[in-house]
């Protein structure tokens, strides 16, 4: 329980220090971190494990693809959409299949969008400055 409550403060501290986009970043890398951790429990043969692993990234892709906006994100909006539905479609193939290579398909797939948000948090602004707020995706407060 105090784990979780340290998790939690630190998530709100970040929320409200880093630019809309840092926070996406650090998102892509909870999910990934996740997936890596399932990936592990398959080879381990942990089935208990892996499927925490599984929920725990399933839950930060579906809050990601909860703040999409849509108005002001056009066609970015609509890809990430179809992009995060696929993850999590593919998500649940894990749990069905045990595939480690599923886990291997998505780690890549998740570091490449996050490689790309990236590049867009390095021209944000520091907090307190005006901040650039990504076209298509807003933060969101998911539990990693």
């Amino acid at each position: 329980m105090q784990a979780m409550r340290r998790a939690i403060t630190a998530y709100g501290q970040a929320s409200e220090t880093l630019a809309p986009a840092q926070q996406i970043v650090l998102l892509y890398e909870g999910a990934i971190r996740r997936i890596k951790e399932a990936r592990r429990a398959i080879e381990a043969r942990r089935v208990a494990e892996r499927v925490v692993a599984v929920q725990k990234a399933t839950a930060i892709v579906e809050g990601l693809q909860g703040c999409l906006d849509h108005e002001r994100g056009g066609e970015i909006a609509r890809n990430l959409d179809r992009i995060y539905t696929h993850v999590v479609f593919r998500l649940q193939r894990i749990n069905l299949t045990a595939d480690p290579a599923i886990c291997d398909e998505l780690t890549a797939l998740l570091e490449e969008l996050r490689s790309a948000w990236a590049q867009l948090a390095a021209g944000a602004s520091p907090a307190g400055a005006k901040r650039i707020e990504p076209a298509g995706q807003k933060p969101t407060a998911v539990t990693i």
